[in-house]
C-alpha cells in the first residue's frame, strides 16, 4: 500500500503546489507507518497478568491463581503429599503453626507420619475463600489410627482434626502459611483420652 502512494506521488506534474502535495502525501503515509508500528507493539508489552518475563522480555510461566494452587496443594494430601509440598510450598515458607511459628520441613514430616498412621486417611476442604493473593481454607481430615502417630501407638479408633489454614500465594507458591485447630483434641483421640462419648473405639 505504501509502494503505490509513492510511485503515485512521483506521478504527480510538477507545479507550484507539487512539492506541498508530496510534502502531505509523506506525512500521511508517516503518519500510517507510525500508527501501525504501534499497534504491533501494544500485544507485546501488553501481557496478561500472573506472566513472568525474563531479561529478554519473552514469556516463561503462567503462574496458577492463589486458587487453583491451594486447592491443588490440600489435594495432594490425598495422593502424593511429598510431591504437593515441593511443587505448592515455598523453600522460604514463613510459617505459623498451632503452636506458633515452625519448621516447613517438621510441617511436612509430621503431616507424613499422620498419614501413615491413620488407614484410610481423606483430606476434605470444606471452603475456601479468596482475598487479593490470600486463601483461606477450612479442611478436616480422618481416618483409623491403625499406626503411629507422633510416638502414640496405634488405638483402633477413628479419630478426626480440623482446623482453618490461611496461605498467602506469590508466583504459584504458598510463601506464608497459617494454621488454627483443634489439634489438642486430636491428640486426645489419638491417646484414647477424650470424654466418653465423643468418639467410638473401633477394632481395626
Amino acid at each position: 500500500m505504501f509502494f503505490s502512494k509513492t510511485r503515485e506521488a512521483a506521478s504527480t506534474p510538477a507545479g507550484p503546489s507539487a512539492p506541498r502535495r508530496r510534502r502531505k502525501k509523506v506525512g500521511v503515509m508517516i503518519g500510517v507507518a507510525a500508527v501501525a508500528v504501534t499497534a504491533l507493539a501494544v500485544p507485546a508489552s501488553a501481557q496478561g497478568q500472573g506472566t513472568h518475563h525474563g531479561s529478554n522480555g519473552a514469556s516463561h510461566h503462567h503462574y496458577q491463581s492463589p486458587l487453583q494452587v491451594t486447592s491443588a496443594f490440600y489435594a495432594s494430601y490425598n495422593g502424593d503429599l511429598a510431591a504437593g509440598f515441593d511443587r505448592y510450598i515455598s523453600k522460604d515458607l514463613v510459617l505459623h503453626g498451632f503452636n506458633g511459628p515452625e519448621d516447613r520441613e517438621d510441617w511436612l514430616k509430621g503431616d507424613l507420619d499422620i498419614k501413615a498412621g491413620l488407614s484410610g486417611f481423606k483430606m476434605t476442604v470444606l471452603d475456601q475463600i479468596v482475598e487479593g493473593d490470600k486463601v483461606v481454607t477450612r479442611w478436616s481430615f480422618a481416618g483409623r489410627h491403625t499406626g503411629t502417630v507422633f510416638g502414640i501407638p496405634a488405638s483402633g479408633r477413628d479419630v478426626r482434626l480440623s482446623g482453618i489454614s490461611i496461605d498467602r500465594v506469590i508466583h504459584g507458591q504458598s510463601v506464608e502459611h497459617w494454621s488454627e485447630g483443634n489439634f489438642g483434641v486430636f491428640l486426645d483421640e489419638l491417646r484414647g483420652e477424650t470424654p466418653p462419648g465423643t468418639v467410638h473405639p473401633t477394632t481395626k
